[in-house]
């Protein structure tokens, strides 16, 4: 079976993406597609796997593993020969990155825990990616709400300095599944279209639907809100002119775009033979560059179907 594993990443338009699919359950059945979202993904079925709380034993991941091939082979026998899975939390927790300061640094192992559940079957990994300087802005904004941390100097640099870039993460996931094909997009250019996204990823054509904005991240005003009803001094962290969340002062957004460029020139360049950039161009789509404000459609309340 041809199977897709869209493993994020968090604050990329993830749940715009899943609302589409399963807005869309009845054009997928007519191209014998199955999709599976986070309740799934999350309900059991993957237990003992990688991206759940362990350790485990072997044979208790081998016990995961048949469940889903037993799963798989009762889809198969239906008529279903495609399964798309669509689950951010695949690459990691957002609330771990945000205490470590690493962008995910147990994706691979992960995602390739994952990946094993799927040996036979014809994988596909797809990624999307977001500009550093909007996705740490994005995470921290939804985090504070939740009690996460503020973004003061020290945090901010080390968020500017962490070692760890989306291409180191896209090879690392490579290697611990090389027999997947890996797509990666950019949230600028393909987070407001997820039907672009499904089909380019997967070839599936689904209806070019308007979306709601979903989980936008909360607002510079609410975020100052916040912050003054907790008696914290919302006045010792930069707030620019627009109403965007923005933390970091101008030297640490440049360094974080060139950052990003950086990761967009490997991927245009054929990302070592790794991964397929499938982004469509900013003024194909529509979107924002990535100095730009990008899609505002992944926040704070999620409305998943």
């Amino acid at each position: 079976m041809e199977v897709t594993l869209h493993v994020g990443a968090h604050r990329t338009a993830t749940t715009t993406f899943q609302r589409h699919l399963a807005a869309n359950r009845d054009f997928l059945r007519d191209t014998e597609t199955v999709f599976w979202g986070p309740k799934v993904i999350r309900g059991g079925l993957f237990r003992s796997m990688a991206g759940a709380s362990g350790p485990y034993l072997p044979w208790q991941k081998g016990r995961a593993a048949k469940r889903v091939a037993l799963r798989l082979e009762g889809l198969r026998q239906d008529g279903v020969r495609r399964v798309i899975l669509s689950d951010e939390n695949m690459l990691g927790n957002l609330r771990d990155v945000l205490e470590d300061t690493l962008l995910y640094p147990d994706a691979a192992a992960r995602v390739g825990g994952f990946a094993q559940a799927f040996q036979g079957h014809d994988l596909t990994i797809a990624i999307g990616v977001r500009c550093y300087s909007n996705w740490w802005p994005s995470a921290l904004a939804v985090r504070l709400s939740r009690g996460g941390p503020l973004p003061r100097p020290r945090l901010r640099e080390c968020m500017v300095t962490q070692p760890r870039r989306w291409r180191h993460m896209i090879s690392q996931i490579a290697g611990a599944a090389p027999d997947a094909r890996i797509v990666v997009w950019t949230y600028e250019a393909m987070g407001g279209t997820p039907h672009r996204i499904l089909q380019e990823a997967t070839g599936v054509e689904t209806p070019a639907t308007s979306m709601p904005i979903l989980n936008a991240s909360p607002r510079a005003k609410a975020v100052r809100d916040l912050l003054r009803g907790l008696d914290i001094n919302a006045e010792q962290f930069p707030w620019p002119a627009s109403d965007r969340f923005m933390p970091f002062e101008a030297f640490e957004t440049d360094a974080l775009r060139a950052q990003y460029q950086d990761d967009l020139t490997w991927l245009a360049n054929g990302a070592d033979g790794l991964a397929d950039y499938i982004d469509v161009t900013p003024t194909k789509s529509g979107a924002q560059t990535v100095d730009g404000r990008g899609i505002p459609d992944d926040g704070e309340h999620r409305n998943l179907a």
